[in-house]
């Protein structure tokens, strides 16, 4: 009975010390875990702090068009060009278009510029259309036109087209130009002649048109 008894103590004293052992394990399990779970946690934290530290690639960058200038193509001898005349009327005979002329005071500037088989008489010739436009009259109206040297040979008459389209007095007249011993024939002075009429350059410029198309056959008024 008594040695009953000491085993039951035993048994107690086992079952309690292993329950404090148990608790123990456990609290270290626990605590180990926890540590172990901070640390892993901290690491992950510390990795993205480095990863965002971290220079981005360079991104490459898109190639840019390369820009270049734009310059204005010089416009080649014997392509026509464009201009606006200030015309009349137009007439199949001579005689039409000089009693045209003759009627009236304020026509003694304009010309006869022969088109075509026909007699056109015209008073001004521009580049810009609103230069020769009158508002409000029906004794004139603006044509189009073209001058076409691509038949001429020669340098100066194929470039007239391209010496007539200048706006500037002082190039129209070639003064320091380099280009002086290319001038047409008897330029200038058709141009002093002219200018006895009158010393606008659209005048000037009409009065260039009708007399060297007369005078030259590769020389073309086209519509």
């Amino acid at each position: 009975m008594v040695a009953l008894k000491e085993k039951r103590g035993d048994a107690m004293r086992f079952s309690k010390s292993f329950t404090k052992f148990s608790y123990t394990l456990a609290v270290i399990h626990g605590f180990l875990i926890g540590a172990i779970s901070i640390g892993i946690f901290a690491i992950m934290i510390q990795w993205q702090d480095i990863k965002k530290d971290e220079p981005a690639d360079p991104v490459a960058e898109t190639e840019k068009p390369e820009q270049t200038e734009t310059v204005d193509a010089p416009v080649d001898g014997g392509t026509p060009v464009q201009f606006y005349a200030k015309q009349h009327g137009v007439f199949t005979t001579t005689d039409g278009a000089t009693a045209l002329l003759q009627s009236d005071p304020s026509m003694k500037s304009a010309t006869i510029v022969l088109a075509e088989n026909k007699y056109y008489v015209w008073s001004a010739a521009s580049m810009v259309e609103s230069e020769v436009k009158v508002v409000g009259t029906i004794d004139s109206f603006v044509k189009p036109f073209r001058v076409n040297s691509a038949a001429c040979t020669e340098p100066a008459l194929k470039n007239l087209p391209i010496y007539l389209a200048s706006s500037d007095p002082a190039k129209f007249n070639f003064e320091g130009s380099e280009y002086k011993g290319a001038i047409p024939k008897d330029w200038q002075a058709n141009i002093s002649a002219i200018s006895t009429l009158s010393t606008d350059l659209n005048v000037i410029r009409v009065q260039l048109i009708g007399h060297y198309i007369v005078q030259n056959d590769c020389l073309k008024i086209e519509f």
